[in-house]
């Protein structure tokens, strides 16, 4: 089915769905052991009836979801089964962009492969996330003490400061404590930025009450390693934060200026393609000294992390997008002016180094740069949205031509809605997920001039109408079709 007619509206939710409600930290506790200890067969459909009753809100859910993972999901590494977690804010992007009971879609999807995960973790370690200690630091000292226990890999002390400071309130304070260490390696490929963006922006979402257990089990999948053996510690992976740190103190004030050229993007775009890390970023920090501003960085980043999939479109280069959207993500909640410095360079970085470290798959030898816009003015938004959804997954060179021609500045609400229900319905991996709502988003911090490229280049691997729907996709009206008419 190409169009779906989707129930719509605010008013067909029952109005108490919306009401905070009675007890909230203890209905909490019982959902997240609800989703730990129910069986997978019966844990979707339990949630389905909670949601049709309107005893069960989207904020709850989302922070039972990640306070089950981070606690009973092994993060060693931080990625593979733990993408249950890694996931979770994808989703709800995806949901709240959303009308009717589509939005619900891409939940469930979550809770049925948090099932999934967990038991994948308990074949494997039966791991789960101890119980907090009752001897804590003082909430003076505790700042010290996490980054100490971070530097020193050392759990223990980490653990104890964390859980003191979730106990604090002070939520900012901690977002800037764990902030260093979701940004400086890339063990696990980026997960750990895509972590902490996703964890925060949630909690946004959600609510900072009843979150300890959230915040001690990201933490411990922060000195995540990789299984990395003592003898490759000057990897890949961590040698580019120290470089950064130095050629961001070059970085003025000016840089942040709004407004940016084409031609500065244009020139860092084409220097990423071809050289190394360190003289990318170096470059950038260069050009940022004869008036480039971060703006013109990030597109930059942008556009080359949508060249890396056009060029190689397998899983280990989809993160070259999803990691960049999570590390700007984290650079808009920074107020620390030394990783407001640093996190751009260290998205250089890793776009650059992944498409060196990560050469399997052939090269298509194609140019983000070359897919400039040819808009022509039409109203058939129907048949533009079915040629569309026809070709991609299926013929790339015209859904790229197709996006070229689409009015992305007059109507680029209309495709991002489109686009959004494909991904709802046919998403079937968790990278589905976090890489649809990542493109959605980065689409709407790009300059203007350069979304149509990134757009057309990550077509590639967003989902279409041809697709088939997911499980979720195919039930949902049997699920909730009735329940708020």
């Amino acid at each position: 089915m190409k169009r779906r007619t989707l129930v719509t509206g605010l008013l067909s939710t029952p109005l108490f769905a919306y009401l905070p409600p009675l007890n909230a930290a203890n209905q909490q506790i019982e959902l997240v052991g609800t989703l730990v200890n129910m069986p997978r067969n019966e844990l979707q459909p339990w949630i389905v009836k909670q949601i049709r009753d309107g005893r069960l809100r989207k904020p709850e859910l989302i922070k039972a979801l990640l306070s089950a993972g981070v606690s009973h999901i092994e993060p060693r590494p931080v990625g593979f089964k733990y993408h249950a977690v890694l996931m979770v804010d994808a989703v709800r992007r995806m949901s709240l962009e959303a009308e009717g009971i589509a939005n619900w879609i891409p939940i469930l999807w979550n809770v049925d492969y948090f099932k999934h995960s967990q038991a994948r973790s308990r074949n494997i370690s039966d791991w789960h996330l101890e119980n907090a200690r009752s001897e804590l630091p003082t909430l003076a000292e505790a700042p010290a003490f996490y980054t100490q226990g971070m530097r020193s890999r050392t759990w223990l002390q980490a653990d104890t400061a964390i859980t003191r400071l979730a106990r604090s309130g002070s939520m900012h304070q901690v977002f800037e404590l764990m902030l260093e260490w979701a940004v400086r390696d890339f063990h696990s490929i980026g997960h750990k930025a895509i972590l902490l963006a996703g964890v925060w922006r949630s909690l946004e979402y959600s609510g900072w009450q009843d979150i300890e257990t959230i915040l001690r089990g990201t933490s411990y999948a922060l000195l995540a390693d990789g299984n990395v053996s003592a003898d490759q510690e000057d990897g890949w992976w961590v040698k580019d934060y120290p470089e950064n740190l130095l050629f961001s103190e070059k970085i003025t004030e000016v840089a942040f200026i709004p407004g940016s050229k084409p031609s500065d993007t244009e020139a860092l775009v084409d220097v990423m393609r071809k050289r190394d890390s360190r003289y990318c970023s170096e470059f950038a920090v260069e050009r940022i000294a004869k008036g480039m501003n971060i703006q013109a960085l990030w597109d930059a980043v942008f556009l080359t992390a949508a060249d890396s999939v056009m060029n190689r479109p397998n899983i280990p280069m989809l993160h070259c997008i999803t990691v960049s959207h999570a590390l700007h993500s984290l650079w808009q909640r920074t107020s620390n002016p030394a990783m407001r410095r640093v996190i751009p360079l260290q998205a250089i970085s890793y776009v650059v180094q992944m498409k060196r470290q990560r050469p399997s798959g052939g090269w298509n030898d194609m140019n983000v740069l070359a897919l400039r816009p040819e808009a022509k003015a039409s109203s058939d938004n129907g048949a533009q949205f079915d040629a569309l959804g026809d070709s991609i997954g299926y013929a790339p060179d015209d859904a790229r031509a197709l996006i070229q021609a689409y009015p992305l500045d007059s109507d680029w609400w209309k495709l991002k809605q489109q686009l959004n229900t494909w991904l709802l319905y046919k998403s079937n991996r968790a990278h589905d997920f976090k890489y649809g709502a990542a493109v959605l988003e980065t689409m709407e911090w790009l300059s203007s001039e350069w979304r149509t490229p990134y757009l057309a280049a990550c077509s590639r691997l967003l989902m279409g109408s041809n697709m088939p729907d997911s499980v979720e996709g195919q039930q949902i009206e049997t699920w909730l079709g009735g329940a708020f008419s």
